[in-house]
């Protein structure tokens, strides 16, 4: 056997394979032995066909199974050869054979060369984790408000943060009914008997804010609001609008004293659970500094290295990529419009995804080699960017 190379470019390599015309000889020899043992025709004993019936009856057979086989005992040995990185076969091309010799062509996906940027003393910010007392006041805070309960307002109570309130209201835009200029932004258009919670994300903040310090029965008009101009609903965008609001009912929200938030929430004292809140606040702010800092870690290596990467590989990422969002996207209730919609641009965002995790795969196991780094669970990706974390000022 005989072979050579071809750069095609980026990871193609084009590998030429020869075949003597005794390797050719044994490979035919051994297809038309395998086509005796198996061949059945009417009147004659399993293995007893004559060697020419076959012939003449199984050519393309034949030569198809030669061809295959010719490709198969040959290609890896050629690949060995030339020292070839392989990482996948993308095309066979050029394949030919007579009783003087065969040849073909193998066009070899392998690994990328490129000079391993520096990955050593990267300026990497140390950000403090420490929890403040007041991010746990207001943590605990929130805690608190899960196990409140809500009992019916009396006469004369005012709505506070946290209450449930029932409300009638209708916005207008520029005098406009909002259905009018909105036809599909029915729910802040107008509402009877709406139930929200005076809290932040909960529903429009205007109308939130207004509610606050009214009592049941009591109207407002003129409350203004304002539409963000990107998300809101189409036709609203950047619109100031106007609201009527009747307050007809709310619950109050009542938060348990000290004793019975230590209890609920199972623990001895709320000494002892501020302490295990601050602890595990600790330990979140922590893990997201971690994964911040590994995050820029990754950035600065892939700016300093721009090389080709094999197309085989990518499209591997990229269509498990895709797979699981279609996964996700399918327990979000997404809608198949949804996807037609956007096909082009999250095909995009997968594409350049896809080639993001391939470069930074070869980077991070150019480390590991240069840094005799070995990992028997095979988080070899995970250890070298630990290195280059540990060693960064």
């Amino acid at each position: 056997m005989k072979t050579n190379t071809k750069k095609i470019n980026g990871c193609k390599v084009e590998l030429g394979v020869e075949i003597d015309a005794e390797g050719i000889k044994a490979i035919v020899k051994d297809v038309e032995k395998a086509f005796v043992r198996e061949v059945r025709l009417p009147g004659f004993r399993p293995g007893k066909v004559p060697l020419e019936m076959i012939r003449r009856e199984f050519a393309d057979g034949i030569e198809k199974e030669t061809v295959r086989m010719m490709v198969q005992r040959n290609l890896r040995d050629a690949v060995k050869a030339e020292n070839l990185d392989e990482v996948a076969v993308a095309e066979i091309k050029d394949v030919k054979h007579d009783a003087e010799g065969g040849s073909f062509t193998a066009v070899v996906e392998v690994k990328p060369e490129f000079k391993l940027p520096s990955y050593k003393g990267l300026k990497i910010e140390k950000r403090d984790t420490s929890v403040t007392e007041e991010a746990l006041q207001d943590q605990l805070g929130r805690l608190r408000a899960a196990y409140a309960k809500y009992e019916d307002a009396k006469e004369g109570e005012t709505v506070a943060e946290g209450d449930f309130v029932q409300i009638d209201y209708t916005g207008t835009v520029d005098g406009k009914p909002i259905l009018e200029i909105a036809p599909d932004a029915k729910v802040v258009a107008s509402g009877t008997g709406f139930w929200t919670q005076v809290e932040e994300g909960r529903f429009l903040p205007e109308i939130l804010d207004a509610v606050k310090g009214m009592k049941a029965g009591e109207s407002k008009e003129g409350v203004a609001a304002k539409f963000d101009k990107e998300n809101a609903p189409e036709g609203l965008g950047g619109k100031k609008a106007e609201y009527a609001i009747t307050l007809k009912a709310f619950r109050r929200r009542i938060l348990p004293t000290d004793a019975e938030f230590a209890e609920r929430a199972k623990a001895e004292s709320l000494e002892k659970l501020a302490a295990t809140v601050r602890e595990q606040m600790e330990k979140h702010a922590e893990a997201e500094e971690a994964a911040r800092r590994e995050s820029e870690a990754v950035d600065l290596l892939l700016k300093k290295a721009d090389f080709d990467i094999p197309e085989s590989q990518v499209a591997g990422a990229r269509d498990a990529m895709l797979r699981q969002y279609a996964e996700r996207a399918q327990y979000s209730g997404i809608s198949a419009e949804y996807f037609e919609k956007n096909r082009e641009k999250i095909m995009k965002d997968a594409q350049e995804a896809a080639e993001r995790q391939v470069r930074l795969w070869y980077i991070l196991e150019g480390i590991a080699k240069a840094e005799n780094i070995e990992a028997k669970d095979g988080d070899l990706g995970k250890k070298a960017i630990d290195f280059v974390l540990a060693n960064t000022k």
